[in-house]
């Protein structure tokens, strides 16, 4: 017994590495939050994101996702999907304070905002948002979860430690990119800070518009 769940286990952190590798626009969402406003404000993205893909493994076996297989409706939340992702990308692109400029523009440290002032729980809830919304992790867990929910060699027991594994998995990968996403800000200007900011908010619009334009493509 003792064999097949760490079978289960060794499982669940080869799909975690494998979804933490994934470039996707959570990637660049969380790096782009650690570089802005601290380690503490990328692990709460990141923890975000763990509550959205908690969420979806739970629906998954509920059923509740059922609705996915109806091609209509994937059409309808790719759209809104992708609509969602180009907002959060223009208001990264466009927002004239992304850093807060003190004093000695040399000094990076000063250009960072003020951590005291980062509402975390708003920042979970915009890691939550952006994986949640992202068509292609929700058909990732639906096939991952019809999968392993089958085999005839897991019990449930066996399932969860699987889960579980895979989801500590992403979210410690999380936190280490998170640190070394915060590391570097000593190493940059206030205009490379300032550009990263609107290469994210970039790369989440291509994200929403490539979105749109595969389920656009694939449905109509």
């Amino acid at each position: 017994m003792f064999a097949s769940f760490a079978r289960a286990i060794a499982e669940g952190i080869g799909l975690g590495i494998t979804l933490a590798i994934l470039t996707g626009p959570a990637f660049f969402a969380l790096l782009q939050t650690s570089i802005r406003s601290g380690v503490k404000s990328g692990i709460a993205f990141a923890i975000g994101v763990l509550i959205s893909d908690t969420t979806l493994i739970f629906l998954s076996y509920l059923g509740a996702l059922r609705l996915f297989n109806d091609p209509q409706n994937n059409f309808i939340i790719g759209l809104i999907g992708g609509t969602i992702l180009i907002m959060f990308g223009i208001f990264n692109i466009f927002q004239k304070h992304p850093l807060d400029l003190k004093e000695g523009e040399g000094d990076v440290e000063k250009l960072l905002p003020n951590t005291k002032t980062i509402n975390h729980p708003l920042t979970a809830l915009k890691g939550f948002a952006i994986n949640l919304i992202n068509p292609f992790v929700i058909i990732f867990w639906i096939s991952v979860v019809s999968v392993e929910s089958t085999r005839y060699d897991f019990s449930h027991l066996h399932v969860i430690s699987l889960f579980t594994a895979t989801l500590l998995t992403v979210l410690g990968t999380d936190i280490l990119k998170s640190v070394a996403a915060q590391k570097i800000t000593s190493f940059l200007n206030p205009n490379i800070l300032l550009w990263i900011n609107r290469i994210a908010g970039l790369i989440l619009i291509i994200s929403g518009v490539s979105l749109i334009w595969k389920v656009v493509k694939t449905f109509l």
